[in-house]
């Protein structure tokens, strides 16, 4: 029996006009209905949380309960005050400010702290981001995607793209949105997250980690230490290399590819440049060095691009992801080199940070480390083994110790989006285009979520003792990212064999982040490295 609301219903709507609501008969038909689908008033009724996070107050006139929904606005969501023109811009200034875009995950701590799960920050001029902690609203966000998630992102490097139509067949992965997003996703992302692709290229991901390791002893100073950080970027750049190109591009060689170590160089400047013309957007000189950046970027990976497909044509290279990519339905060369260049500038500094900082967990917490030793000594029962299978089922506290620096030291602070409904989060009305940060780094050291969060603990995702969805380090839903299972399988490879190989230390300062658009460690990772006996 559907159920008739006896009394008219009143809320705000996105345009913050009074509707009314008269009597009409509600239904069921599904959860996910219009922002004042009835759902929510007979699910409240008997006991449930409504899934579009009405705050209610239940009341009874003789024996029939009666609910009063109370939403607040879209301005009376709290937040740092603004001043007029420059709104909290000013608060990031130096000198007179609290916050930091530097480590823009403290400023945000910051934030929920003051406010509360949702906070609404008037930038500069009209520009108003809101801030999403609690995980329920987030999925909120997530499930309203549809079909095509958007954000507002890399959009200066969006602009330089578009500006060479001769090269790129788009904005590419990260900055596109729509239909242009859509049909450049869907192109190969099947391709990349098939796990033939990445099982083909296992054989010389392990090569070009035991090449990397094998160099350590070299670089050693008295101490047994030494900064592994410029050897991790050389590794993650071979490996990119290899994954894409199915070639080696010499940089952990005794001469080493100063062409190819460039792209390091350039990436780093890229990540750096896209971060500052976001936060201020008319910055001639960020603009500039991410043109030099991506000049350099383009023109090597070009040439390789070019002698990977002579390579194949000559019958030199058969098992290239390049060319597999050309060969897929509808993809051009200039969409390839687009993809191609985004995997080269989003597989270089990731992955490499990643690693350093379970290095470092590793480091400072002995007791995971000889855990997961023994735990890889069951696969590869000498240090110069070779993997046999690289199936996650076969190394549960490996994939944990992973996880937990990911939600300890992810790569991004989490994730933004342009919400396309009107919803409901946290008890107020967030009227659909606008820009929400799903702020997974701060939630993820919240002890709401993670029991005891500072303490870096892999046990706990073995446990199940976390809430879902609050860590989600490579995104979530239709944007979540294409390159997820080639990275695991470069993370495994490379921390196994260093800890199946050395006892690792660390005796200095506890490294943290700070904010380059993407997580960067703030110290050099200095560790003493000895060999494992056995």
């Amino acid at each position: 029996m559907p159920f008739r609301n006896p009394f008219p219903l009143q809320i705000k709507s996105s345009s913050m006009k009074m509707k009314t609501f008269p009597p009409r008969a509600f239904s069921f038909p599904t959860p996910r209905a219009p922002l004042l689908d009835a759902a929510c008033v007979l699910s409240e009724m008997i006991g449930k949380n409504c899934p579009h996070g009405f705050r209610q107050i239940v009341t009874s006139i003789g024996k029939k309960p009666v609910v009063n929904f109370a939403i607040k606005s879209f301005e009376e969501i709290p937040g740092p005050r603004p001043l007029p023109l420059i709104g909290n811009l000013w608060r990031y200034f130096p000198v007179i400010g609290t916050y930091s875009y530097d480590r823009i995950h403290e400023t945000y701590a910051k934030m929920h702290e003051q406010f509360g799960p949702l906070v609404k920050e008037k930038v500069f001029g009209d520009k108003i981001l809101i801030h999403v902690f609690d995980p329920v609203d987030m999925r909120k966000v997530y499930e309203a995607d549809g079909n095509n998630p958007v954000r507002i992102s890399h959009t200066a490097l969006a602009n330089y793209r578009k500006a060479r139509p001769h090269l790129y067949s788009g904005a590419g992965l990260f900055p596109s949105n729509g239909k242009e997003w859509r049909h450049f996703r869907s192109m190969f992302q099947k391709l990349l997250l098939h796990p033939s692709t990445v099982d083909e290229c296992s054989n010389i991901l392990e090569d070009i980690t035991d090449e990397m390791i094998s160099k350590i002893p070299n670089y050693l100073d008295e101490n047994n230490e030494m900064n592994l950080q410029p050897l991790l970027f050389n590794w993650a750049l071979e490996c990119i290399g290899a994954v894409t190109l199915n070639r080696r591009l010499g940089c952990l060689s005794a001469e080493g590819n100063k062409e190819a170590q460039s792209l390091i160089t350039a990436a780093n400047d890229t990540h750096t440049a896209v971060y500052r013309t976001e936060m201020t957007p008319y910055s001639v000189t960020s603009y500039k060095k991410l043109e030099d950046a991506q000049n350099l970027h383009s023109s090597v990976v070009e040439k390789y691009l070019d002698e990977a497909l002579e390579d194949f044509n000559q019958k030199r290279n058969q098992n290239c992801l390049a060319v597999k990519m050309l060969q897929l339905e509808g993809a051009s060369r200039r969409d390839v080199f687009t993809m191609i260049l985004d995997m080269f500038m989003a597989g270089i500094d990731t992955t490499a940070f990643t690693l350093s900082f379970c290095l470092h967990n590793l480091a400072r917490n002995t007791e995971v480390q000889e855990k997961l030793r023994q735990e890889v000594i069951n696969f590869l029962p000498k240090p110069n083994s070779r993997f046999t299978d690289v199936s996650l089922k076969h190394y549960p506290y490996l994939r944990a110790l992973v996880k937990e620096t990911l939600r300890t030291n992810p790569i991004s602070i989490g994730t933004g989006r342009i919400i396309q409904k009107d919803l409901a989060l946290s008890g107020y009305l967030v009227p659909a285009q606008s820009f929400t940060v799903l702020q997974h780094q701060v939630a993820s050291m919240h002890e709401k979520y993670f029991p005891n969060p500072h303490k870096f603990e892999p046990e706990r995702w073995l446990r199940r003792e976390f809430t879902p969805l609050v860590s989600s380090p490579f995104g979530y839903g239709g944007r979540m990212c294409v390159g997820k299972k080639i990275a695991d399988r470069e993370l495994y490879l490379a921390i196994s064999k260093l800890v199946r190989t050395f006892h690792i230390t660390y005796h200095y300062e506890q490294i943290d982040s700070v904010n380059r658009l993407i997580n960067v460690p703030d110290k050099p990772l200095r560790l003493r490295l000895t060999k494992v006996s056995g």
